[in-house]
């Protein structure tokens, strides 16, 4: 009889040691899920974050082009008006820096009549085409 004690002794002891086993099996598989998850979260997060921050980015970029567009507007109707306007290069005489003659100041005259939208910008353009002139031409006041 004391061995049939041993061996359901033993064998008790052996199965205790599988379910221990199991347990921890358990627990581990667990904590694998769980961590997948909580880095799956993080990566969605993640990548909402960065979808939020491109929005904003090409927001901002759609913002700047906007902001590009009026004057490239300008420039478009200043070109098509200049295209139009029956000016002759007339030289007045005086040569550049590479030799050639000057156009005349017809063309400072005719870019204060174009219709810009912003007299700044037409103020801007005036004073470029007097450096390229070196020449001095009050500007007309709006009264």
């Amino acid at each position: 009889m004391e061995t049939l004690w041993k061996k359901f002794k033993k064998h008790i002891k052996c199965r205790a040691d599988h379910t221990e086993r199991q347990n921890k099996q358990q627990k581990l598989h667990q904590f694998l899920r769980d961590e997948e998850e909580a880095i799956i979260t993080a990566l969605r997060e993640e990548e909402e974050q960065k979808k939020r921050m491109m929005k904003e980015k090409l927001e901002e970029k759609d913002r700047h082009i906007s902001a590009l567009s009026d004057p490239i507007k300008d420039m478009e109707e200043m070109m098509k008006d200049i295209e139009t306007f029956p000016v002759s290069m007339e030289r007045d005489g005086e040569e550049d820096e590479s030799g050639g003659a000057r156009p005349s100041q017809s063309l400072v005259i005719m870019s204060l009549t174009l219709p810009l939208r912003d007299e700044k910008k037409k103020q801007d353009f005036v004073q470029y085409l007097l450096e390229y002139l070196h020449t001095q031409v009050t500007m007309p006041q709006n009264n």
